[in-house]
């Protein structure tokens, strides 16, 4: 039996609202219609065609194109007698918020069902409940679901539809005024979508170095817990488009269950890069402990991630060093500064200009009592050169 982490749906729904950053505007497509089928008109089971769309085929066009478009998404289209008495606003919040718990439903079965496999010789994920449904809805004056029905189905795992069947009649419908039972069809999707940043060169060091991170602060699990061996721990867990561990799991193994329930916890910490187009993205933490005679725990890449760390300083503190302007890399050695006390090698140079005395400032000439000079500049006295005897 596997470990897996236990989460209210509520708490969950929390975070993964932060899903659904650009995936919002598919949800705002509740309220538009499509036909159910191939019925001709006056069929009682005819649903409100978009705008623009009068045929099956360009309905069944317009979903596949919004599934390829997003990871996720629902939309809500109410028959052609309920449209006029539902509000479309209101239609709106609802698909948007069915969105939350039909989320929860697809990451808690996810994380018991999902595996690391191959197919068509590629790495990839088996198990996945992933798929599209429709399911309509009946929906009585007082906005309350009396039941739901499977009109069409893609997903090939059956514990979907009892989710999503709770979660949409959790729903507050809008109430109507016709006296009569209504029906909206449901149609939702999800899938895990293209991971082709978890698989980059960065994204694979990173893990390293979470799990690594990881499975140093697990040793504590395994001190006086175990006897002395060596244990692989396997995991998967599913974080969001921030990196951020929506659910995970240990795989069984030689750990006893709180051993293991243990270290599930502390590998809830891994927290990878941000993909802001990303819904649910799963990885693989793994970890190797050895546990001594003497009861100590060691870990593989403990050596690697104290490099990492001592690498990291380095560059911590040559950065601040070069913010600081003291970059000893680049500064400049000029030799000792001389002793004042020693006779200087260099001749001394005097300047030959004699100190000027400063010029004092004039006194305004109308403040009373100054003595103006109005005769003019006098001439200096000139005088003869003095004759040299011969």
């Amino acid at each position: 039996m596997t470990t897996k982490r236990s989460v209210s749906a509520a708490a969950q729904g929390a975070r993964i609202l932060g899903l659904f950053g650009m995936l919002g505007m598919l949800g705002m497509l509740g309220m538009l219609g499509g036909s159910t089928g191939c019925g001709a008109k006056g069929n009682k089971d005819e649903v409100v065609p978009p705008l623009g769309m009068n045929t099956h085929s360009q309905l069944r066009r317009y979903v596949d194109k919004a599934v390829r478009r997003s990871s996720e998404g629902v939309i809500l289209m109410p028959s052609k007698k309920a449209d006029p008495l539902f509000d479309r606003t209101r239609l709106n919040e609802i698909a948007q918020g069915l969105r939350v718990p039909a989320a929860v439903c697809f990451v808690n079965r996810a994380i018991e069902t999902m595996k690391p496999g191959t197919q068509d010789g590629e790495d990839a994920y088996l198990g996945v409940p992933e798929g599209q449904i429709r399911i309509r809805t009946r929906i009585n004056p007082a906005g309350e679901v009396l039941r739901t029905e499977v009109l069409e189905t893609g997903f090939k795992d059956e514990a979907m539809y009892p989710c999503l069947d709770k979660a949409i009649k959790n729903v507050k419908w809008t109430t109507n005024r016709s006296g009569v039972v209504q029906f909206i069809d449901v149609i939702y999707w999800v899938s895990l979508g293209y991971q082709q940043e978890d698989h980059s060169v960065a994204t694979k060091q990173e893990l390293r170095r979470q799990q690594a991170t990881a499975a140093e602060k697990a040793r504590a699990c395994l001190t006086n817990r175990v006897p002395a061996g060596r244990y692989v721990i396997d995991g998967l867990s599913l974080v969001d488009r921030d990196g951020r561990t929506l659910a995970n799991r240990i795989e069984p193994g030689p750990l006893p269950d709180n051993v293991r329930e243990c270290v599930t916890i502390v590998f809830r910490d891994i927290r990878m890069p941000r993909i802001k187009e990303a819904f649910v993205r799963p990885i693989n933490p793994r970890a190797e402990f050895v546990v001594a005679t003497d009861g100590t725990v060691s870990f593989a890449d403990e050596k690697w991630l104290t490099l990492m760390r001592l690498e990291e300083e380095g560059m911590r503190e040559a950065k601040l060093a070069e913010l600081a302007g003291d970059d000893p890399i680049t500064e400049i050695d000029e030799g000792e500064s001389p002793d004042p006390g020693a006779p200087s090698d260099q001749p001394s140079v005097t300047s030959s200009r004699a100190p000027t005395r400063r010029d004092e400032p004039r006194a305004d000439p109308a403040t009373a009592g100054q003595k103006l000079k109005l005769g003019g500049l006098r001439a200096a006295p000139v005088t003869a050169p003095r004759e040299v005897p011969r």
